[in-house]
C-alpha cells in the first residue's frame, strides 16, 4: 500500500452461518469501493484462522477519507455487513507524531512530523 497518510480499517467477524451471504454483499461493496474517487490504496487481509477479514484503505487527505465513510453507498454496506457477521468494526486513523523527548507524551496531533497513525474519533 502507498504512504497515503490517511486510513480506514473495516474489521469483519464473519458469521459462519452466513458466510455465502456476506461473500455476496463483500464481493459487491470491493468493487464499488475500488471504484470510488479519492482511494489511494486497498488492502485485504485475512485472520490465519479465517474468522475475521480485515480491510485497509489509504487517502490522500482528510476530505477523501471522510466523503468514503460518510457516503449512503458505505452506510448501507456496513449495515448490510452487520446483518451477516458476529462483530463488524471500523476505524479511522490520520497521521501523527512520536515524540522521542522523554516526559512527553507518546503520540501528538500532526505537525508535520513522522508519519505514525492515530485514531480519529468519529
Amino acid at each position: 500500500m502507498n504512504n497515503a497518510g490517511y486510513r480506514y480499517e473495516l474489521t469483519c467477524e464473519v458469521d459462519p452461518e452466513h458466510s455465502r451471504q456476506y461473500r455476496e454483499i463483500m464481493t459487491d461493496a470491493v468493487i464499488q469501493w475500488l471504484g470510488m474517487d479519492g482511494l489511494a490504496g486497498f488492502r485485504p487481509m485475512s485472520a490465519v484462522d479465517g474468522t475475521r477479514v480485515r480491510l485497509e484503505f489509504a487517502f490522500a487527505d482528510r476530505q477523501a477519507l471522510d466523503r468514503f465513510t460518510t457516503g449512503e453507498d458505505h452506510r448501507e454496506t456496513l449495515d448490510a455487513l452487520r446483518s451477516v457477521c458476529l462483530r463488524v468494526e471500523s476505524d479511522r486513523w490520520q497521521p501523527g507524531a512520536v515524540s522521542l523527548v522523554e516526559g512527553d507524551s507518546a503520540t501528538a496531533v500532526p505537525d508535520g512530523g513522522t508519519n505514525v497513525a492515530e485514531r480519529i474519533s468519529d
